[in-house]
């Protein structure tokens, strides 16, 4: 990670060394793995079962919540319009610091394996709903107005 860290600013590097400190600390067993140019922490190697990340920026950092959307939120620090995800972009060390940071960590962790599981559920769900649809589609007899004859 520091090779993947080493081509930002000084400050976009402290900050991000913050960041997993406190992820790392609360997120114990956490896979962490590039994927995107950002650092994330999963369940287990798959992206698939991705709960956040640390996007190093020119200027800042991105630290996004893959479920944030069901995170309690209190002060409003949490950004995106999104189906599921959330972020919060921090530009200082002192930012990085901040204990709301670290509950949402907490919390998104404690919740990781029921959000994981209802988006997967999710995704399986919507697969089969394309599979019926484009099934039907090709079952269905095909009528073509200019074969039709008029009597």
């Amino acid at each position: 990670m520091e090779g993947f860290l080493s081509n930002y600013s000084e400050n976009v590097q402290a900050i991000s060394r913050k960041l997993r400190d406190i992820v790392r600390h609360e997120m114990k067993g956490a896979d962490e793995f590039l994927y995107y140019n950002a650092i994330n922490y999963s369940l287990s190697d798959s992206s698939l079962d991705r709960i956040c990340y640390i996007r190093p920026l020119t200027t800042k950092v991105t630290f996004g919540f893959l479920y944030g959307k069901n995170l309690e939120d209190p002060d409003h620090i949490l950004r995106g319009i999104g189906k599921r995800s959330r972020y919060v972009r921090i530009t200082s060390v002192e930012a990085a610091k901040n204990a709301e940071l670290k509950q949402l960590v907490k919390e998104a962790w404690k919740d990781a394996g029921e959000s994981v599981r209802a988006m997967k559920e999710d995704l399986r769900r919507r697969r089969a709903d394309l599979r019926r649809i484009s099934s039907h589609r090709r079952t269905r007899p095909v009528s073509c107005p200019h074969t039709l004859r008029h009597h």
